[in-house]
């Protein structure tokens, strides 16, 4: 029982962590782009709020770092090409020693941040003990509450992203 608690406790904390990180990185690009500062103090707070509930060992905060990060995930690497242009500036960072844009070079540990998050409370809420089918309304919630709360903040403080989601939207 000690072993499945701190092992609980590690993942939480790789949850935190990477959740810390993903939001120093939104404030990396908050600097490097005055418009989205704003949409990102609210774009972090989804992030925050489920390292704080994993740490509390709660399983809705699990399902919320998951699908924040898996929602990210999705709209930066399948929406836009934000995260293969970010790998792409490793590449060329890695290649000559310097790199022509370094906004976008951070989607790449942005999407590392974004992809440890998914993994880690994936393993997390395995290793809870108390687990049953009654915590999939959890989950369902998460799916759904994470993409209304993302596109309306999109819609509120950068409606010049919506078009990333044409197919979903009907404006």
């Amino acid at each position: 029982m000690l072993s499945a608690r701190t092992t609980t406790s590690k993942l939480a904390v790789a949850v935190a962590v990477c959740a810390v990180f993903f939001v120093a990185i939104l404030a990396i690009a908050a600097y490097f782009d005055p418009s989205i500062r704003v949409l990102h103090v609210f774009e972090a707070l989804p992030f925050l709020l489920a390292a704080a509930l994993c740490l509390g060992r709660k399983k809705f905060g699990y399902a919320l770092a998951a699908v924040s990060g898996a929602f990210w995930l999705w709209t930066a690497g399948c929406l836009t090409s934000f995260v293969r242009n970010g790998f792409e500036r490793v590449v060329m960072l890695a290649r000559t020693g310097a790199v022509d844009r370094v906004d976008i070079l951070i989607a790449a540990p942005a999407a590392l941040a974004a992809g440890g998050l998914v993994v880690f409370s994936l393993f997390g809420y395995l290793r809870l003990p108390g687990k049953s089918w009654r915590d999939f309304p959890l989950l369902l919630a998460a799916f759904i509450l994470v993409p209304v709360f993302f596109i309306a903040i999109f819609y509120a403080f950068a409606p010049q992203y919506l078009g990333m989601f044409h197919g979903i939207l009907r404006r």
